[in-house]
């Protein structure tokens, strides 16, 4: 019997990647590229923001005309936007066949036999309370060089903006042997670099072990060259975290750590749990052993309260620090979350002026950096070809920096090599293998 083809179109942070990837595998479906082939189309989305909710609607509609023409094509919504708003979905879009949240991914081949069989079955499948979170392994095409494990679903810690908490739950961490087991599969296939993902991904514990020891023992995988992971929370940074960051030979000099705001005021009012002064301590604690580790950061403007001497106190702290990478955006009241009962928030238009600022900043800082990097000889893992010039691949090094190589060989697609810079960009590095 031939496999039916799945077309899905991602929304927002790697976890989402990393759930499509296990939509295919649990519906055991053909991905395609192209929409029009497919038997089934899933939208997976993100509620982070108001705008990404609303892209992500929108994207449904864009297959309504698909499906008039089609009327066997299956049309389905995952992700954070479909677990918060249900049966709205349903109600508003009634060419959307069926709505399915994060933590049911595993009921989805049942889904879509339940639609194939019973005329006008729309089903909705938000439920938290699901036994068997990692119950699904993500889909991993053969000789794909870098892939995710997801080591945790869910969050605990009820930041005052975050809709997290609403959408993908409580925090569950996931058994190690488990972990392990994933990445080894993902080895097997051909991965070198494999990023661990979670809401708060160094909080993770299971039974006694702590997040340093995960890491100790992914060390040992054989075939697994390099290791990230993201999220971290900066109140969960530890000396021991730090002291296996070091040691551990397969771990990227390279950190994400949000630290959304540089005033101790707005942080209290986000419920962030940490102050500037600690956040800044463990960054001194970070490079005091990793004098070269690579830093990126989230910030959000306009929340609550925030004046103009709240805003320069995060510009002072973007100046201090000079983050390699900096995510911002403007705060985004979000239905359910503690911030959406806050009486105030930034004016829009003035939020974006501060938005505009610390960008412009940030870009220069950036480029600085990257031009750090010139006349210098960097170990880069290759990945694929460029998406600049087809001619040339391309890799990233340990410092999460993007470097398109000139006139090499695809034998050299899923190794470690040494590239000398000659150029910098505001985005990326160009090289020539040495």
């Amino acid at each position: 019997m031939k496999k039916e083809s799945v077309f899905i179109e991602t929304y927002g942070c790697q976890m989402n990647e990393y759930d499509s990837d296990r939509i295919i595998n649990a519906l055991n479906a053909t991905p395609t590229n192209v929409a029009e082939n497919a038997d089934i189309i899933i939208i997976n989305t993100c509620a982070i923001r108001e705008k990404a909710d609303h892209k992500a609607v929108s994207a449904v509609g864009r297959y309504n005309k698909l499906k008039k023409n089609k009327p066997e094509l299956i049309v389905g919504m995952s992700g954070c936007v479909a677990q918060l708003y249900g049966k709205k979905l349903l109600k508003d879009m009634p060419y959307l066949d069926f709505v399915l949240g994060p933590r049911g991914i595993p009921q989805i081949p049942k889904i879509i036999k339940d639609i194939r069989s019973e005329n006008n079955h729309r089903p909705i499948e938000t439920s938290m309370d699901v036994q068997d979170v990692f119950d699904i392994t993500p889909y991993h095409k053969k000789d794909k060089v870098a892939g995710f494990v997801s080591i945790q679903q869910g969050c605990n810690k009820k930041c005052a903006y975050c809709i997290v908490p609403t959408t993908r739950g409580s925090e569950i961490n996931r058994p190690i042997n488990e972990i392990i087991s994933e990445s080894k599969y993902l080895v097997e296939l051909g991965a070198k670099e494999i990023t661990y993902i979670g809401q708060t991904v160094n909080s993770w514990k299971h039974n006694r072990l702590r997040f340093p020891s995960l890491l100790d023992n992914l060390q040992e995988i054989d075939g697994l060259e390099r290791i990230r992971f993201t999220t971290s929370f900066p109140k969960d940074i530890t000396s021991k975290m730090i002291s296996s960051m070091k040691k551990n030979s397969k771990v990227c000099k390279q950190l994400h750590l949000p630290v959304q705001s540089g005033s101790n005021k707005i942080l209290r009012e986000m419920s962030r749990t940490y102050s500037i002064e600690w956040y800044k301590q463990r960054i001194e604690m970070l490079r005091d052993e990793i004098p070269d580790i690579a830093l990126s950061t989230d910030i959000i403007i306009g929340f609550g309260s925030e004046s103009e001497k709240d805003f320069q106190e995060t510009m002072d702290l973007i100046n201090l620090i000079e983050f390699d990478t900096v995510y911002s955006f403007k705060y985004s009241v979000r239905p359910g979350t503690p911030g959406e009962k806050m009486k105030y928030h930034v004016p829009d238009n003035k939020a974006s002026k501060r938005l505009s600022i610390l960008q412009e900043r940030q870009k220069e800082i950036t480029f600085k950096k990257n031009c750090d990097n010139l006349g210098k000889i960097i170990e880069v893992l290759i990945e694929g070809y460029s998406k600049q010039n087809r001619n040339d691949l391309y890799g990233r090094t340990t410092y999460n920096k993007v470097v398109n190589v000139k006139n090499i060989n695809d034998s050299n697609i899923g190794k470690l090599i040494n590239v000398k810079i000659t150029e910098a960009t505001q985005n990326s590095l160009i090289g020539e293998q040495v």
